[in-house]
């Protein structure tokens, strides 16, 4: 379905992007995401993909907004304050974007779920910068084909990637469980977090992401990147697939919780 003249006018600067183009534009209108975790990672994420014009985000988050998440999470506004994330997300980036459709979903994604939550989507994002998440939708993502994104936060240190990437020759690329101890070495649990580094890994994700619906070569695909911003130091590994990895991943399915260590929360009462 072609741009409505609303449309062309408001997306007219990133339509003129070279490579980009109204086509792109039509393309970004078409994609589905999935966005888990509306927190400090997932804020920035969300309000540009939302900018930017994606058809459809659904934002799963069963949590709500207290006094220390503000620092990080501007999306919210102190009349916030308890509401659930994912709805007042969807309520914010409505307000600023009433062309992409926002759906909050007050579930924690875990394994009775997770196939639920993708069959329809994309492309999956995971800011929930939670181990255990990582692995349900990486295992649910391989089992049913699916790319997805992640990346963590800690202090002044980020780190991001993409996983079960399809690659233009037909070949598997590296999963998050191939990539797990790669990304171990850049956690740091020591307390604190930063709204800024949290910001600008989100938008430095974000570029990559549409850069990735774009079809720009060399991007998220066997690719692994970090940044430390007290340093300003950039890093960039290229990740190899491990074929034993994600044949036995895949031949054992989604696990269960307590495979994965997922502490299993009650569901949200709306």
């Amino acid at each position: 379905m072609a741009l409505t003249e609303k449309e062309l006018q408001r997306f007219h600067l990133p339509i003129s992007v070279p490579g980009m183009g109204v086509a792109m534009q039509e393309k970004l209108r078409e994609t589905r995401l999935l966005v888990v975790g509306a927190g400090g990672l997932g804020c920035p994420v969300i309000q540009y993909l939302s900018a930017s014009g994606i058809g459809v985000i659904a934002i799963a988050d069963y949590g709500v907004i207290s006094d220390e998440d503000m620092p990080r999470q501007p999306l919210y506004q102190m009349q916030d304050l308890r509401k659930h994330k994912a709805k007042m997300a969807s309520s914010r980036l409505w307000a600023s974007n009433p062309f992409t459709k926002h759906y909050p979903l007050l579930v924690q994604v875990k394994p009775e779920n997770i196939a639920q939550l993708i069959a329809e989507i994309d492309l999956v994002i995971d800011c929930s910068q939670h181990g255990p998440t990582h692995l349900v939708i990486n295992d649910a993502c391989l089992v049913h084909n699916k790319p997805f994104v992640t990346g963590e936060v800690h202090n002044w240190v980020s780190w991001w990637g993409g996983f079960n990437m399809p690659q233009a020759d037909g070949a598997v690329s590296a999963s998050y469980r191939c990539s797990a101890a790669l990304a171990e070495e850049y956690r740091n649990f020591d307390g604190g977090a930063m709204g800024v580094t949290h910001g600008a890994t989100g938008l430095l994700m974000v570029n990559e992401i549409l850069k990735y619906l774009a079809a720009v070569p060399d991007g998220l695909v066997n690719k692994f990147y970090s940044m430390d911003y007290l340093h300003n130091k950039f890093e960039v590994h290229t990740l190899s697939p491990d074929p034993a990895v994600i044949a036995q991943t895949k031949a054992d399915g989604i696990l269960t919780a307590a495979d994965y260590g997922l502490e299993i929360v009650p569901d949200v009462e709306d």
